[in-house]
C-alpha cells in the first residue's frame, strides 16, 4: 500500500516502538530521584558551610540543624540507592 511506511527491499530495517518495561521505568525514575537528591545535597552542603560562619561568631541558627538532619537523611538515601546499582554501571 502506498500509505504505509515500509522499504520493500529491507523490511527488517523497520522496528516497532520499543515500550519501556515496568522495570526500565522503575529505574529510570530512581535515576531521576538519585540526581535530584545529589543536587539537593549539594545545595545543603553549602548552606552548612555558610551556617558555620555564624558559629564562629557564636550563633547557632535552627535552619543549621534541620539542614543537617536533611543532609544526614539525604545521604543514607543517596548511598542506599547506589548500593543497589549493580557493579559496571
Amino acid at each position: 500500500m502506498p500509505g504505509q511506511n515500509v522499504n520493500p527491499m529491507h523490511p527488517e530495517e523497520i522496528q516497532a516502538q520499543k515500550h519501556a518495561s515496568p522495570d526500565d521505568m522503575r529505574s529510570r525514575a530512581a535515576n531521576v530521584q538519585l540526581q535530584k537528591d545529589a543536587e539537593e545535597l549539594k545545595a545543603l552542603c553549602t548552606s552548612v558551610t555558610s551556617d558555620m560562619e555564624g558559629v564562629k561568631k557564636g550563633m547557632l541558627a535552627q535552619s543549621a540543624l534541620d539542614n543537617l538532619k536533611r543532609m544526614e537523611k539525604l545521604s543514607k538515601r543517596v548511598r542506599d540507592q547506589l548500593g543497589r546499582v549493580p557493579a559496571g554501571q
